[in-house]
């Protein structure tokens, strides 16, 4: 998968924009000022450099070297600092309470790594701290605006209610259709939001 996200995020153009995302823009004053905020899948940097003209502290995983080089190239032009970690977002050491937030936006992953990503961040996440992701759901299928079409890379409510209802208070969850028009992703679309706090 390195080699394909490297070969998508090559060249001049950002696939998905340089804006961040609706749900983020919106619900990014959930994270704490001046928190340490890791963004899982982050890509070119739309999102954590967002995050960082907030004031907060943002450390980006991701696989391709591609990504973090637009990334850092939009963070210079606007001023700010994003810290990198080439790593796979399942498999990544982010140590024990460490993390404000953990952000996921349209970071698709299997289902077995969606239950590890869980697991994770109810170990890395400082008490109190919170989860936010945005995801395709499992009727995307029927959508032409993006993601993967592997079901099992699609979320369901069902799963988050799982996987965050021993170590989070759920804040909001929702699965909804919403107009999308962020670079690659445009059109009706079919998600599954969550924000969780860390118990």
């Amino acid at each position: 998968m390195t080699d394909f996200w490297n070969e998508r995020f090559g060249g001049d153009h950002f696939f998905y924009g340089t804006e961040p995302n609706q749900f983020l823009k919106e619900q990014a004053g959930n994270f704490l000022l001046g928190g340490k905020i890791l963004s899982l899948g982050e890509g070119e940097g739309r999102n954590a450099v967002f995050l960082a003209e907030l004031g907060l502290k943002v450390s980006a995983s991701d696989t391709s070297h591609a990504g973090f080089q637009k990334m850092q190239k939009l963070a210079d032009s606007r001023n700010v600092q994003v810290s990198e970690r080439l790593e796979n977002v399942v498999s990544g050491n982010w140590d024990d309470e460490t993390w404000d937030g953990i952000l996921n936006i349209f970071c698709h992953v299997t289902s077995e790594g969606r239950k590890t990503i869980a697991e994770k961040a109810a170990k890395s996440l400082k008490p109190g701290g919170i989860f936010l992701t945005e995801q395709f759901s499992k009727e995307q299928l029927n959508y032409t605006s993006g993601g993967p079409k592997d079901p099992d890379m699609l979320i369901s409510l069902e799963e988050f209610e799982r996987d965050f209802s021993d170590n989070f208070e759920i804040l909001l969850l929702e699965k909804k259709v919403i107009y999308l028009d962020e670079g690659h992703h445009k059109g009706d679309g079919s998600v599954v939001r969550l924000i969780a706090r860390k118990i």
